[in-house]
């Protein structure tokens, strides 16, 4: 069989884009002659896989897959595959990238996978993940929009260049409209919450020599809250209570810190508070503590953001002649995003504890106020929000000279965005409720106060609530930017077993980015709330060239090298990458693949440029462990899992990360209605940058200052490594009144030290049968097994096994299926998801898998309309519960989200265009 140039293009993904050509697990069913593989691209094709595969595997989602599926948003699809058994913040995390949405194959986390939009690199998202790293952020992509979305799992930086670790994600936008059509979609939530609208428009065609399509998105998404969901509306439903009443939030609370206990308002006072948080406040009692005013109610942080978003798109090809083409794709989006963590709170922050003297009654004291809706103007002024611009541009020039083809290309793309958080200003908040200071304790060094304690009791109007805080903004923006030129020849010579095929590709580009944060968040002048800046650039050059070489009749080799240069902070880095490629057909429906390959990632922007922000951490004193309860283990000290606020920033010494890559399986395809797949994989990365860890910074320092390790081994306290740990953890007097000598703070930074392996197995089977009268079915299955995954922080430490680690929570194998009927007009699927298990919150063992459905049926009312509905997650199966989990929302919020059963409701027509 003749291989075409865009046979080639499926082993060597040339031009730094996926194939045009590629196998594909679609609905769609179509005759089609092996040899035609020149010009159409074989979307659910009947020719056998083994025939079309390439030496990776690569999976192929098109628009009407995720229409089956009943997939909503572009983070639904990419969470649907069975590879992405990683950990993701989803909306609920109100972390520090609420609004956003990531891609995590294989769990090393979202910025070990290369997202491509139209082949191109994505601007990243401004905010850093954990604050810590920059990542792309998918939510903007136009789901109606997308004509497929391509996944290959596994290192590929040989062909890609950084980040292609774990993967790469191509979306792939339409790029020809055959009329006007217009999409309308509506859907809600069983339990209220979440109404959304989706209307898609888009238009184009062929005028003379230039193709074109244009199209408009808009999409509006309400609200789900907390209190709105019945598993976790309460406090009470912890299913560590076993019946029991939990303790309540303390929404006004005061007590001595010097004791712990709690000073007691009364029943009459909570009384007449009842009326806040809907009525919930009431007199409460914490064991060991006292009584206060608080509520097992009060939950308003959202689960699903209100969202507001629209898009346009535009693709532009002119055919200057039979051999040149110049081509231009631009996409604008503007969306406006609001969520919330739930209400904000106040405490004294003129000490490290909170704590004050009460001059009226010689005390320590402290105070704590949690603001309510009816306090602060309803559930709207609770929540923050973002305002985000995207811009994305694409242009060039591409054709064929002879045997030749080449595309010579500008990307440009950018973010920008404005996130603000109404903070409670520490100042103004200390003054409202504490009053003018007396002075300072000379006893005691802390503050004197003689506070109107009716004024904690008392409900705050808004504009009293509005005038001790205020809007803290983020202004943050992205860009990238490159230069490509890419050459392919799939005829460059004849060997004995045919044609010798190459690509080559140079590409020169920049990105950078900046963070500019309040200077008051840094300063420290809100109460409980942190944050980071940073801003920086770096420039880029690449040069790769790629074969594909017949060493026998049914034997081809796939060589790959490229060499990547990154210049940043003054300094230089300069990485080659290689990757090797084999496909064996030894029967015409048996290919037996495997690849090697090399990979890479240079230290991302916040990494090196972040500037020093706050964060709070849970860490063990292991010198006052050590000195003042030496004969307790760590785990009934009193000083473990203390609360401390510390510090991080960005380190411009960092290296690249590193990384080498296995697979090798095998694609059979007996006959045309059936294939399988299995495949091995091995992903190794080593100088992962990582945060130094904080709990080994603390067991340097108790070292040192004791003076040996808990080995007895002498350390000197002077030397480097200790003046070092010494410096990073700062210590409260010995003398102070409240806290003696326990952690102030902890600062820490990232380093290049980690090493990781993840292996396991990826395996998916396609059945299709076709019957005279009952309509045609599909079967699918889709498996992935995590079968080794290790972590390793510093040379020569033993490494720890994160796959069965029950502290960690990405899964360990993750199944999809699908059943699909077609009978005539009438469409429909049912799709299944099943998660691996994950462990218990306690660490004494593991709690099981659980599953997913959803139900879609699509029905064709004429040639040019068509009806679609969708019901998701048929069973309203809530979040997977941990019975050992005693913490809110008591379910493992980075695996799992609280919607339940959504509907969706289609309707779409095409006007004009050529008949079907």
């Amino acid at each position: 069989m003749r291989r075409s140039r865009l046979y080639l293009a499926t082993t060597l993904f040339c031009c730094g884009a996926f194939p045009a050509v590629h196998a594909q697990q679609s609905d769609n069913s179509a005759a089609t002659d092996e040899n035609a593989l020149e010009e159409i691209v074989v979307t659910g094709s009947r020719i056998p896989r083994a025939t079309i595969e390439g030496p990776s595997p690569v999976t192929v989602i098109t628009a009407d897959d995720i229409r089956a599926k009943g997939l909503g948003s572009v983070y639904d699809v990419v969470r649907s595959l069975t590879q992405s058994t990683g950990s993701v913040q989803t909306q609920q995390f109100q972390g520090f990238t609420p609004g956003a949405a990531q891609v995590d194959l294989r769990g090393l986390g979202p910025s070990y996978t290369l997202v491509l939009l139209n082949g191109r690199r994505m601007a990243d998202f401004p905010l850093a993940y954990n604050a810590q790293s920059n990542f792309t952020d998918i939510a903007n992509i136009p789901t109606s929009m997308i004509e497929r979305i391509e996944v290959l799992t596994g290192s590929a930086s040989a062909i890609y260049g950084s980040d292609a670790v774990s993967g790469v994600i191509n979306f792939i936008l339409k790029k020809k409209a055959d009329g006007t059509s217009l999409n309308y979609r509506m859907g809600d939530t069983d339990e209220g919450g979440g109404f959304s609208q989706r209307l898609q428009v888009s238009t184009g065609g062929s005028i003379g020599e230039l193709d074109t399509l244009f199209g408009l998105e808009v999409y509006k998404q309400d609200p789900i809250f907390q209190y709105q969901r019945s598993f976790q509306d309460s406090l009470n439903d912890n299913p560590a209570l076993n019946g029991g009443r939990a303790i309540a939030s303390r929404t006004f609370l005061r007590w001595n810190p010097a004791t712990l206990q709690y000073i007691d308002p009364g029943q009459e006072t909570c009384s007449t508070l009842s009326h806040l948080n809907r009525g919930t406040v009431d007199y409460s009692f914490r064991p060991g503590r006292g009584w206060y005013c608080g509520s097992t109610e009060a939950l308003y942080g959202t689960v699903q953001n209100e969202r507001e978003n629209a898009v346009g798109y535009a693709t532009l090809t002119y055919h200057i002649n039979d051999d040149m083409r110049a081509y231009l794709d631009f996409q604008a989006a503007h969306t406006r995003t609001k969520f919330g963590g739930g209400p904000n709170f106040w405490g004294y922050t003129g000490s490290s504890d909170n704590a004050y003297i009460n001059a009226d009654t010689g005390e320590f004291e402290a105070l704590q106020r949690i603001f309510t809706p009816e306090e602060v103007g309803g559930l709207n002024a609770i929540l923050d929000y973002n305002r985000d611009n995207t811009r994305s541009l694409n242009t060039g020039i591409e054709g064929n000279i002879g045997n030749w083809h080449y595309d010579a290309g500008y990307s440009h793309s950018s973010f920008q965005m404005v996130q603000a958080h109404r903070a409670i200003v520490s100042e103004a908040a200390d003054k409202f409720f504490l009053g003018e200071s007396l002075g300072v304790d000379e006893e005691t060094g802390y503050d004197l106060f003689s506070p109107d304690i009716s004024r904690l009791y008392k409900p705050l109007t808004r504009a009293e609530y509005e005038s001790i805080s205020r809007f803290t903004p983020i202004n943050a923006k992205t860009r990238s930017e490159s230069f490509n030129f890419s050459i392919d020849n799939g005829e460059l010579f004849s060997l004995p077993a045919g044609d010798v095929g190459m690509a080559a590709v140079a590409e020169y580009g920049s990105q950078s980015y900046a963070m500019d944060i309040d200077p008051d968040v840094i300063a420290g002048r809100y109460f409980g709330w942190t944050g980071t800046g940073g801003s920086g650039s770096r420039s880029h050059y690449a040069v790769g060239t790629e074969f594909r070489v017949p060493l026998l009749s049914n034997l081809n080799l796939t060589p790959a090298v490229r060499y990547d240069s990154y210049s940043f902070a003054g300094n230089s880095t300069g990485k080659p990458t290689y990757a090797l490629g084999l496909e064996w057909r030894p029967l015409e429906s048996l290919l037996v693949r495997g690849s090697a390959a090399t990979s890479f990632r240079a230290p991302d922007l916040h990494y090196v440029f972040a500037g020093p922000s706050g964060a709070y951490y849970s860490l063990t004193d292991y010198y006052l462990c050590r000195t003042r309860q030496p004969d307790r283990p760590y785990s009934a000290c009193d000083y473990d899992g203390i609360s401390v606020k510390g510090t991080r920033a960005g380190n411009r010494s960092l290296d690249d990360e590193t990384g080498k890559s296995f697979t090798y399986g095998f694609v059979w395809s007996p006959v045309p209605e059936f294939d399988i797949s299995v495949d091995y994989y091995d992903i190794r990365l080593d100088d992962a940058i990582t945060d130094r860890d904080l709990d080994e910074i603390l067991r340097t320092e108790a070292d040192c200052r004791i003076g040996r390790t808990e080995g007895g081994a002498a350390i000197d306290i002077n030397s480097p490594t200790c003046q070092q740990a010494l410096a990073l953890i700062q210590r409260i007097s010995d003398t102070a009144p409240v806290n003696p000598g326990q952690i102030g703070g902890a600062n820490t930074y990232p380093i290049n030290a980690a090493a990781l392996r993840n292996s396991g197995i990826d395996a998916s089977l396609n059945y299709r049968l076709e019957t005279a009268n009952s309509g045609d079915f599909r079967f699918r299955l889709n498996y992935t097994g995590v079968l080794k995954y290790t972590y390793r922080q510093f040379p020569g430490e033993a490494d720890r096994n994160i796959r069965d680690d029950l502290g960690y929570d990405n899964l360990r194998s993750r199944v999809s299926g699908s059943v699909s009927w077609n009978y005539g007009a009438l469409t429909t699927t049912l799709f299944g998801q099943r998660y691996g298990s994950l462990p218990k919150s306690d660490q004494s063992g593991r709690y099981g898998p659980s599953m997913t459905y959803n139900l879609s049926a699509e029905y064709r009312v004429t040639e040019n309309a068509r009806i679609s509905a969708a019901i998701n997650n048929i069973r309203n199966t809530p979040p997977h519960r941990d019975s050992t989990n005693s913490v809110y929302p008591y379910y493992d919020q980075f695996q799992f989200d609280p919607i339940g059963r959504q509907y969706y409701l289609e309707f779409a027509y095409r006007f004009g265009g050529s008949a079907r």
